[in-house]
This record gives structure tokens, C-alpha cells and sequence, in this order.
């Protein structure tokens, strides 16, 4: 069973059958990441590539145009796999709205927020440091 909680923290978790949350996949920067968690393995993807897997998922459960691949798992286990397709689509529309780190606009956006200066009230700063 794939575990989600998109509405939260934009995580899906979906691994093995004997260990479902050991994958944690999440959109981040425009990609897909995911860490496994029995191996400390993390990979971020476009998110062409995390769609081509899901397209590959698709059609290895039986939604495809192969008949070769059809009836061959339970329906327990079909039903965990279309949710993640689901829920992987959901990731991905959440990565691209965020944008392709390739894109110039969007690093340069991303350069500006990081060199952007921080600016601290001077009343807080007494707070804090007492001056």
C-alpha cells in the first residue's frame, strides 16, 4: 500500500511489498526525489524520466497494449500500484509547477532568493541580541 500524504508534505511513500514506506518520493525544485530507506539510496529525477517510469508501471500492471503483461498480479497489488500511478502524477504536476531546473528563468529566480539580503527589524534585533 503506497502511503500519501500529497495534502501535507508532498511525500509519497511506495516500496516493496514487504516494506511499502521504505521509498519516500517527494517534488522538489522541479524534480522528483526519492530516498530509500534500506539502502540510505537518493536520486533526484526529471520529471520526464519519473514519467517514463510510471508509463512503465502502467503498462506492466495491464493498462498497456501488451497482453503478455495482463492478469499476472493480484488485485490488492494492482490497486497499490495504480495508487501510486495516481499519486506520482500528482508529484509530477506539483514539480512542474515549480519549474524545470533547467530553465534559465527559474535560476535565475532561484539565484535572486538566495542572494537576496535578509533584513531584520531593528526592534527584533534588540530582542534578540539585547543591543
Amino acid at each position: 500500500m503506497s502511503f500519501t500524504i500529497l495534502g501535507q508534505h508532498n511525500c509519497v511513500y511506495f516500496g516493496p511489498t514487504n516494506e511499502p514506506n521504505a521509498v519516500r518520493w517527494w517534488a522538489e525544485r522541479g524534480q522528483i526525489h526519492y530516498e530509500d530507506s534500506r539502502t540510505n539510496k537518493y536520486e533526484a529525477l526529471s520529471v520526464r524520466t519519473f514519467l517514463e517510469r510510471l508509463s512503465a508501471i502502467s503498462d506492466m500492471i495491464g493498462n498497456g497494449k501488451k497482453k503478455e503483461n495482463q492478469d499476472f498480479m493480484y488485485a490488492d497489488e494492482i490497486e497499490r500500484h495504480v495508487r501510486f500511478l495516481e499519486d506520482g502524477l500528482q508529484l509530477a504536476k506539483i514539480a512542474k509547477e515549480q519549474g524545470m531546473p533547467q530553465d534559465p528563468r527559474v535560476r535565475k529566480q532561484k539565484a535572486s532568493e538566495i542572494t537576496r539580503p535578509v533584513l531584520i527589524p531593528a526592534a527584533l534585533t534588540k530582542q534578540i541580541f539585547g543591543h
